[in-house]
């Protein structure tokens, strides 16, 4: 007489789901992965992203740089409109204060007719200091485009169960009677968090 096998629905997903797990995890299935590649391919904005298929974040990458290229650019035209401003202006001051009274220059730049040499001088300074903070808020962006594509490929085979839960309780907790102390109170309240995974 042959005897009946009963297979459980549970044991049958918990099967498949060990051999889901296994599969995911293998590394011939895949092809290796490597974080030292995709730190390389990060070296161009966006590549390393690209090396690790995660293509929806390419349009993040390539906002930040053109945001931060903007303020560049508008900086340095800026900068550069006050600085040949303020150079004018005092071009033409020197003239007044030389020796020699017939040769006068006169600036006719319509910021330096508007605002005084001090002015100038000031607002030339505001738009360096933006200048140089929109390079170094734009080196900041593509060094974390670079560490988000590292530490991406080191998660890469990272295998996100299905099965994560989280529990919280509220817990109350009695102290201690070994070592009497005045007028502690006689239980402390709290929460427990759980984690199943």
């Amino acid at each position: 007489m042959a005897s009946m096998i009963t297979l459980n629905p549970l044991d049958i997903s918990a099967k498949e789901k060990d051999k889901d797990k296994k599969a995911r995890t293998d590394s011939s299935r895949y092809g290796k992965h490597s974080p030292h590649k995709a730190t390389l391919w990060a070296l161009l904005p966006g590549g390393g992203q690209i090396y690790n298929k995660k293509f929806w974040k390419l349009p993040i990458v390539y906002a930040g740089f053109a945001v931060t290229g903007y303020f560049v650019i508008t900086n340095r035209s800026e900068y550069l409109k006050y600085k040949d401003a303020y150079s004018c202006m005092i071009k033409e001051e020197s003239s007044y204060k030389a020796s020699v009274p017939t040769v006068v220059y006169t600036c006719e730049d319509p910021l330096a007719e508007k605002y005084s040499s001090q002015d100038l001088q000031t607002i030339r300074d505001y738009y360096r200091r933006n200048l140089e903070l929109s390079f170094i808020v734009m080196g900041l962006w593509y060094i974390l485009q670079m560490l988000d594509a590292t530490v991406d490929a080191h998660l890469y085979h990272w295998d996100v169960d299905d099965d994560l839960k989280v529990r919280i309780d509220p817990v109350i907790l009695t102290p201690l009677q070994a070592i009497p102390v005045p007028n502690q109170p006689s239980s402390f309240s709290g929460i427990k968090v759980s984690f199943k995974f």
